[in-house]
């Protein structure tokens, strides 16, 4: 079913918000780490073309290794693209997390006027050993974000990018009552985290209150069975390298738990064990890895290198990216 938020009167975006995959794309970046424009417009438009939703400025975006006007200009030239092609309604989920709720209000601002129409906020983790076990502390801050973000949110519960930060599905929970929270995106990789989450969004009382509610882990391989319990798509690095595998599982996954066709099924099933053995690959391989795959399988210079402090690619690394060869293979007939 599709969503849409219904949020505050700063909160409503006109690009409906669909159950679905969704890609955090990677921030392309030149040998001397300046941001890629020209490389970033024909992922993006790549990716829309397989059918892929897109998250920009997340982890993989190198989000907090960027400069503000760099975000904002990376929004702009995503949306630019999209337009360009025709994906007009395509809508664009934006990475606003700042290490403060004040920045992050500030951040979610620039997004929408740059053209983001979602955002995606993770818990900050530097200050992680005064808040990390003060539950308070962290609805907080999401309470204050919630309450001002002119775009409707996302939370982004993601331990080991917030420092160890765990979000709980009683706080989850109680943070998806308000009227300007769409979403969460747990790569915590707790399936039954997402299931009680699921359960209590999709009660009837729930929507008799609220729109739909989008519950995303944010690993492919734990999508299938995640959607068997309720969430609602998945949010997967992944998709950067093989979209249209992701996008056929989503559809195989679906139709097999709505219908209980035996063949819907077993196509689920193959297309599921393919995804989680490349996404266990492109996991391992990292930002770095990521960058290179799309180097190597797609198109030279649409990753680039990361950001400095992380690491270049490594030998390893270039063995991990050779590895993904069948899995490129597979989508390069489809």
């Amino acid at each position: 079913m599709p969503s849409q938020v219904n949020g505050n009167s700063n909160g409503v975006s006109t690009r409906k918000f669909e159950n679905g995959v969704y890609t955090p794309l990677i921030t392309p970046m030149t040998d001397d780490e300046q941001v890629d424009l020209h490389a970033l417009k024909k992922q993006v438009v790549r990716l829309a073309d397989a059918g892929m939703g897109l998250v920009l400025l997340g982890t993989n975006g190198e989000a907090s290794h960027l400069m503000d006007a760099e975000r904002s200009s990376v929004i702009r030239a995503a949306r630019e693209a999209l337009n360009s092609a025709g994906h007009h309604s395509v809508p664009l989920l934006v990475g606003t997390g700042g290490g403060s709720a004040k920045h992050t209000i500030a951040l979610a601002k620039q997004a929408k006027e740059a053209g983001a129409d979602y955002s995606i906020v993770i818990c900050p983790g530097y200050f992680a050993f005064a808040m990390g076990g003060n539950k308070d502390a962290v609805k907080g801050f999401f309470t204050e974000v919630l309450d001002n973000s002119v775009l409707p949110v996302m939370i982004y519960n993601f331990p080991g990018a917030a420092s160890g930060i765990d979000i709980d599905s009683d706080t989850l929970i109680e943070l998806a009552e308000h009227p300007n929270c769409f979403g969460a995106k747990l790569t915590c990789g707790n399936v039954g985290k997402g299931s009680r989450l699921a359960a209590h969004t999709q009660s009837k009382e729930y929507l008799s209150r609220h729109a739909p509610f989008q519950v995303l882990p944010g690993f492919s391989d734990i999508m299938y069975p995640g959607m068997v319990v309720g969430m609602t798509g998945s949010i997967t690095g992944t998709g950067n390298i093989i979209p249209k595998t992701i996008v056929k599982l989503y559809n195989a996954a679906a139709k097999a738990i709505a219908t209980g066709d035996r063949e819907a099924t077993a196509e689920a099933l193959d297309l599921h064990r393919r995804v989680a053995a490349a996404d266990w690959i492109v996991v391992k391989a990292g930002i770095s890895g990521t960058k290179l795959a799309l180097d190597k399988w797609v198109e030279a210079g649409l990753g680039g290198v990361p950001r400095k402090p992380l690491p270049r690619s490594t030998d390893e690394t270039v063995r991990l990216v050779e590895s993904l060869r069948p899995f490129w293979e597979f989508e390069s007939t489809l």
